[in-house]
């Protein structure tokens, strides 16, 4: 069967591990990006609801929290099963800090800049966001 995909080279030494986990931290906070950007594209979707008790700020809030848990756990499995595959089995050990750590800089990407636009756009959709809110 053809390969689609761009094969990723293996990693056989200690140096091309290092070369690899800069490059997977670089690529945990692209991950937190994108993330956020997926929750913006929700919480600009969910609708405004009138009334005196609207649901719409706790739908925002929820999928903000959902894709908080879902940036880390995605890049922490797409870590696990596509590039750990590649690296040598006796280097493979060696790589799991940094998947944790490339996946924590995933969470706290999106979690920081997710507040801190809840704080510029307090008024709008992704106020509902904030962690703390007077």
């Amino acid at each position: 069967m053809k390969q689609i995909f761009l094969k990723i080279p293996t990693i056989k030494t200690p140096m091309q591990l290092d070369s690899l986990t800069m490059q997977t931290y670089i690529l945990g906070a692209i991950a937190g990006v994108v993330f956020l950007v997926i929750a913006i594209l929700i919480a600009k979707a969910i609708k405004f609801e009138g009334g005196s008790n609207p649901k719409d700020p706790g739908k925002r809030r929820l999928w903000f929290w959902v894709l908080l848990f879902a940036s880390f756990i995605a890049f922490f499995l797409y870590n696990m099963y596509f590039v750990t595959p590649t690296i040598s089995p006796n280097l493979q050990s060696k790589f799991m800090t940094p998947n944790i750590i490339a996946s924590s800089i995933a969470l706290g990407v999106y979690f920081v800049v997710g507040q801190l636009l809840a704080f510029i756009f307090s008024t709008g959709k992704l106020g509902n966001w904030k962690l703390f809110s007077r």
